[in-house]
């Protein structure tokens, strides 16, 4: 069962005006180290840090907190497998509060085109434990483990 979507649009041309004016700084608290480590490897760093800004506030869009309720930006993130496939992450903080919230599995894609980053994240509502309860008696409590006699009427 889906918990939320999120989708984000994004001019790639605004985080380029904040990198230019905060440089690492920005870097430092956008991404997460999973994140950072990537970065270093790509050749197009605008793009990259672009795309996983549209990713994280699509992700906090489909959370229903936005960036609050105990959540910040290097709270939930977007690593590539080895496919290349984008898989989201959450930091030990961001864990908590997804396992609070009761959300499972997350999906994220991301497109860019003339200047404009597209992510939409589509987050699972986590699978429910079913717990076993005993069941209950005509008086309204629990039956006990031990088993009752009956006695047959003549």
């Amino acid at each position: 069962m889906i918990f939320g979507i999120g989708v984000d649009v994004l001019e790639a041309a605004r985080i380029s005006k904040v990198l230019a004016k905060f440089g690492e700084h920005f870097i430092d608290r956008l991404l997460m180290p999973g994140e950072r480590a990537q970065l270093d490897k790509t050749r197009r760093k605008e793009r990259f840090l672009a795309m996983r800004f549209a990713a994280k506030e699509a992700i906090v869009k489909a959370m229903g907190t936005g960036f609050a309720h105990g959540i910040w930006i290097r709270d939930v993130g977007v690593v590539q497998n080895n496919w290349g496939r984008p898989e989201v992450v959450y930091s030990a903080r961001g864990e908590k509060v997804r396992r609070k919230l009761g959300i499972g599995n997350g999906h994220v894609t991301l497109t860019d085109e003339a200047g404009l980053i597209v992510a939409v994240a589509v987050l699972e509502s986590a699978a429910k434990t079913k717990t076993k309860t005993k069941p209950k008696t005509k008086t309204g409590r629990k039956s006990t483990a031990k088993s009752k006699r009956v006695r047959s009427r003549r």
